[in-house]
C-alpha cells in the first residue's frame, strides 16, 4: 500500500507550493522585486483582478504561509503573494531583515515614526521598505478593490475595519458563509491601534480589506480543511468589486 505523506517542513514554505496529490502545476510567479537579503518576492497569477490574496507579511506567522501554497495547490487563481516577507520568513521572526514590522510600514495618514509598542516598529519612513514597495508594486499592477490578509495570531477571527452597511449584500453574504464555515466571528477591529497598517491603508484609498487571522499553532491537516472554504471566498471576492460609497 502507497502512503502519501504531506511534508512537513521545519522551514516555512516560500517558493514552489506543495506538489503533492498529482496537483496541477500552480501560475507562473511574477516577480514583485527583492526582499533586504536578496529573496524575490513574487506574485502568482499577477492579472487585473478584483481581489489581491497575500500571506506572510509577519515572517514568524508560517500558518499563513502554508495556507497560502494550499490555496495555489487547489488551484487558486486569484493573483496571490505567499509569502512577503521571505527574510522574516527564513529568520523566524516577525519583522524583515531590518527589524521593520511590515504592517506598520505603509503609507497611511496615521503613520508615526514612534512604535507604539516595542514589537512594532514602524520603520524610518513610510514605505522605507523594499518588502513594502514590492505589495505597492502588486496593488499597482492588480488595481484590486479587496485586499484579503492571512496572518496567524493567539486567537482566530476575520476583521474587516468597515461596517456590514458598507459592504453590498452579497459580499457580506459571502463573508458570513465562509466564518460560518471556519467556525469563526467576524470583527471590525484587533482591539489597538495599528498605524500604517493595511487596514488604515485600505481606508485611505478606497480599498476593502479582509484580515483573516488563523489560530496559531494550527496543524497542517487542520489548515487543508480551510482552503476549499477559502477558495469559495475568493472567488466570490473576485467576481464582485467593491465600491466604496462617497
Amino acid at each position: 500500500m502507497t502512503v502519501k505523506v504531506n511534508p512537513m517542513a521545519a522551514m516555512p514554505l516560500l517558493g514552489d507550493p506543495p506538489p503533492w496529490n498529482g496537483s496541477a502545476p500552480p501560475p507562473t510567479p511574477a516577480a514583485l522585486g527583492s526582499s533586504l537579503l536578496g529573496n524575490t518576492i513574487t506574485c502568482h497569477g499577477l492579472r487585473r483582478a478584483n481581489v489581491l490574496v497575500v500571506a506572510g507579511v509577519h515572517g514568524d506567522e508560517s500558518e499563513a504561509v502554508f495556507l497560502a501554497h494550499l490555496l495555489l495547490a487547489r488551484g487558486c487563481s486569484a493573483p496571490l503573494i505567499p509569502c512577503a516577507n521571505p527574510d522574516g520568513a527564513l529568520l523566524r521572526q516577525r519583522w524583515n531583515r531590518n527589524n521593520v514590522d511590515l504592517n506598520r510600514n505603509l503609507p497611511t495618514p496615521d503613520w508615526t515614526p514612534e512604535a507604539l509598542n516595542p514589537r512594532y516598529p514602524p520603520g524610518a519612513a513610510p514605505a522605507s521598505e523594499p518588502e513594502t514597495l514590492a505589495f505597492l508594486t502588486a496593488l499597482e499592477q492588480v488595481q484590486p478593490s479587496t485586499v484579503l490578509s492571512l496572518h496567524s495570531y493567539k486567537e482566530t477571527f476575520i476583521e474587516i475595519e468597515r461596517p456590514e452597511s458598507e459592504l453590498s449584500g452579497s459580499l457580506n453574504a459571502a463573508i458570513r458563509t465562509f466564518a460560518d464555515a471556519a467556525a469563526i466571528e467576524r470583527r471590525q477591529s484587533i482591539g489597538y491601534p495599528t498605524p500604517g497598517a493595511l487596514g488604515a491603508y485600505g481606508r485611505a484609498n478606497g480599498l476593502l480589506v479582509l484580515t483573516y487571522e488563523l489560530e496559531r499553532g494550527r496543524s497542517h491537516g487542520e489548515l487543508e480543511t480551510l482552503a476549499d472554504p477559502l477558495l469559495t471566498l475568493i472567488d466570490a471576492l473576485d467576481t464582485e468589486r467593491f465600491v466604496e460609497e462617497k
